[in-house]
């Protein structure tokens, strides 16, 4: 039950993530041709550091939700959807790689609030109480 309250830590960090992702790879950069490596403003090297952390907190989390009985499936979920876009964004570069960071984050936002549901509105039944099962 942990790792779902955990969730809005999460959801914050998905935020922030995409914003960073807007400033250092958005529509400005594209259009003007500039990549992220060679432009002078860059994230400073304990902001690059407190990022990585976050990352591999993230991925930690995602793990530790697949094998938690009420979160597996959302976790499971959560990491295909990372995988899927980490490799597209390899395969279709740049230009898209905003775009793809965007309805990655949406995802794995979506799911982590559909946790949050789960137990704040639904008692940490996977349905509403009303919904009868088999």
């Amino acid at each position: 039950m942990l790792l779902i309250y955990l969730a809005p830590f999460f959801i914050g960090f998905e935020l922030l993530q995409l914003l960073a992702a807007e400033k250092y790879i958005g529509v400005k950069q594209i259009r003007s041709g500039q990549h992220p490596l060679e432009m002078e403003q860059r994230l400073p090297e304990w902001g690059a550091a407190l990022w990585v952390f976050g990352r591999v907190l993230s991925w930690l989390y995602m793990i530790l939700l697949v094998f938690d009985p009420r979160a597996g499936v959302q976790g499971f979920l959560m990491l295909m959807i990372t995988l899927l876009a980490a490799g597209l964004r390899r395969k279709m570069g740049l230009k898209w790689a905003l775009v793809i960071m965007t309805v990655e984050g949406a995802v794995r936002m979506g799911m982590m609030v559909n946790l949050l549901m789960t137990v704040f509105l639904f008692n940490g039944r996977l349905v509403p109480p009303g919904w009868s099962i088999g």
